[in-house]
């Protein structure tokens, strides 16, 4: 059993390769559908200091889905 911090961080990983390889899907072979926003609105958590927007996409959840299989699988 893996411990919770790092499968929060494996999925926080996944989400941020699976939003980039969307990006790259879009830019290089111009497959619009990974790059749509899901949310009207991105997810904000706002700090006093720091910022965080997160906009969901198809491709960030993909990511988020092989990620969570891959560490269910080789756990």
């Amino acid at each position: 059993m893996k411990p919770l911090s790092f499968l929060l961080l494996a999925s926080l990983v996944g989400l941020f390769i699976g939003a980039v390889a969307g990006s790259i899907l879009d830019t290089v072979f111009h497959i619009h559908f990974f790059s749509k926003d899901l949310l009207t609105e991105s997810l904000k958590l706002d700090f006093y200091i720091i910022k965080i927007e997160m906009q969901l996409t198809p491709a960030s959840l993909l990511g988020l889905v092989v990620t969570g299989y891959l560490v269910i699988k080789k756990g």
